[in-house]
């Protein structure tokens, strides 16, 4: 298991993807602040706005600009996951580049386990950093209003709800074995969960409730986070427990499909 968890950090730095990840978490993080306090009214302005119009953009405070920034995580950083790790699993299995750890005797388990592991634990840690980094810069620019530790919970939230979708990833990897497919059928995944929550108003039994409690920054864990905690967890859990049976019931000739 240590040698797989070697194996992808490797892969993880020398593809670019880590850095993929982390440069555009980074990215939106600063330039949301960057875009409510000075572009935003300059562009409204010179587009002939009216003073009091211009006077609410102007009235942003922290928490309304790092709520957006969360928002945009949802949106954009899902895209992002999807389409930079959508070659996670199922790229491996068009290539064929399974043979030879399966080969050496390594099992399906240890294999799928280290790139959840490592992207997993990427993706808990670069939306910590980068809402932290949008907290800070957003209090110089504005004023700060916000307890630390409602954005160090938040981002953690944030965190699982990445790991969610990297086992959507890993899952629909193993069935469809095709990135692009892939990329595509987590993004339908996430996205319909969202609007079945919003529709149906039972975000608090769907994945999207952890992303909608974190967007809260509040520092109370209620009944409907547990719960929705406990349905990403499950969700997961199954999604990586289907892919393990997948990839262990896949004849070898499909491999090469």
């Amino acid at each position: 298991m240590i040698g797989e968890i070697g194996k992808e950090i490797k892969f993880g730095l020398r593809s670019g993807k880590l850095l993929i990840l982390l440069a555009s978490f980074l990215f939106f993080a600063l330039l949301t602040p960057v875009m409510l306090k000075f572009v935003l009214p300059g562009v409204l302005q010179g587009q002939g706005v009216s003073s009091e119009d211009l006077g609410g953009i102007m009235g942003m405070t922290q928490t309304a600009c790092i709520q957006i920034y969360m928002n945009d995580v949802f949106e954009i950083g899902t895209i992002l996951v999807a389409f930079t790790l959508c070659g996670l699993v199922a790229q491996e299995i068009r290539d064929n580049t399974l043979v030879l750890p399966l080969c050496s005797g390594r099992g399906f388990g240890p294999i799928i386990g280290a790139k959840l592991l490592v992207f997993g634990g990427a993706l808990l840690g670069i939306p910590l950093l980068a809402l932290i980094s949008d907290y800070l810069y957003a209090g110089l620019l504005f004023s700060f209003e916000v307890e630390l530790f409602s954005i160090i919970r938040g981002g953690i939230l944030q965190g699982m709800y990445m790991i969610f979708l990297i086992c959507c990833v890993i899952m629909w990897g193993s069935v469809l074995k095709r990135p692009i497919a892939t990329g595509f059928l987590t993004l339908v995944t996430a996205f319909g969960l969202h609007f079945t929550g919003g529709l149906l108003g039972i975000h608090e039994w769907l994945p999207s409730g952890v992303l909608l409690q974190a967007q809260q920054l509040t520092e109370a864990t209620d009944q409907s986070l547990i719960t929705s905690l406990a349905i990403t967890t499950l969700l997961s859990a199954v999604m990586f427990a289907v892919a393990l049976w997948r990839m262990k019931n896949m004849e070898w000739n499909e491999r090469h499909a």
